[in-house]
């Protein structure tokens, strides 16, 4: 199953240790396809990495949102409808090899994330307007 990890920019490199356990992340559920049924599945996963990304930038702990998407186990994902229709709660550790990319923000969102996480809702919609760039993980991590 495709998960889709809030993260932060300055954190990425701590992801490719294998010693990562992300507690949480997005996928498309079935409760997802569910509550959104007018959505095919390229929809559904935009929805979900949007989800993700917002995630992240409410962290706060990052200047830009990032997003890892990696592919676990269908048992190691268990739904977690309370927090979201697309939340899941991720079980044990990350397999750097699972890693399939990162999306991440242009830097000129920087200002927007910040105020996004100090709670400003005109920052967190502007957010919601952009897209996330696609990278290969080494793309990111310069190697």
């Amino acid at each position: 199953m495709r998960v889709y990890i809030p993260a932060t920019v300055d954190e990425l490199a701590l992801q490719t240790s294998g010693q990562w356990e992300p507690q949480r992340a997005f996928a498309v559920t079935d409760l997802l396809r569910e509550a959104i049924a007018a959505l095919d599945e390229d929809e559904l996963v935009e929805f979900a990495i949007d989800a993700a990304a917002m995630a992240s930038a409410l962290d706060g702990g990052s200047r830009l949102r990032a997003v890892i998407a990696a592919d676990v186990s269908r048992a190691d994902a268990v739904p977690d409808a309370v927090t979201h229709p697309a939340a899941v709660l991720v079980a044990g550790r990350l397999d750097p090899a699972a890693i399939a990319c990162v999306f991440v923000d242009e830097e000129d969102a920087a200002s927007d994330a910040k105020a996004a996480a100090a709670g400003d809702d005109d920052a967190a919609e502007r957010l919601a307007d952009r897209t996330l760039l696609w990278y290969d993980l080494a793309e990111v991590l310069g190697d």
